[in-house]
């Protein structure tokens, strides 16, 4: 299981956009954090808007059976090798989830659209 700061957190969530301004710089509220129940609040700091981001992977691969396939299927950017390995997830809002995976092979560190989450 991969070990996260709030650090590298916020680092990899500003290669994504807010769903609400489209500014890519984050935060995370470090009392969540310490609840330790693997999801902790982002906030957006240009626009304020928060969303949860999921750290426990373990138990969502365990309840969720075909996120493993599909982490398999999944194409590095770089070496475009398939497998990649789950750190966290963000749901950014109530139709967009996004998978933050590290390569396999050459461990780049990337996000990946999550396209089996069904949100109505």
């Amino acid at each position: 299981m991969v070990q996260l700061s709030i650090k590298d957190v916020e680092g990899r969530l500003g290669e994504v956009k807010c769903a609400i301004c489209k500014g890519n710089r984050f935060g995370i509220d470090s009392r969540t954090v310490a609840a330790g129940d693997g999801e902790w609040k982002a906030i957006c700091l240009g626009c304020h808007y928060t969303f949860p981001v999921h750290t426990d992977m373990e138990f969502y691969l365990q309840t969720q059976p075909d996120v493993s396939y599909r982490l398999k299927e999944i194409a590095c950017q770089s070496c475009r090798q398939r497998g990649v390995s789950l750190d966290f997830r963000a749901v950014l809002s109530v139709r967009e989830s996004v998978y933050f995976v590290t390569c396999a092979s050459c461990q780049l560190k990337f996000p990946e659209q999550s396209f089996l989450e069904s949100f109505e």
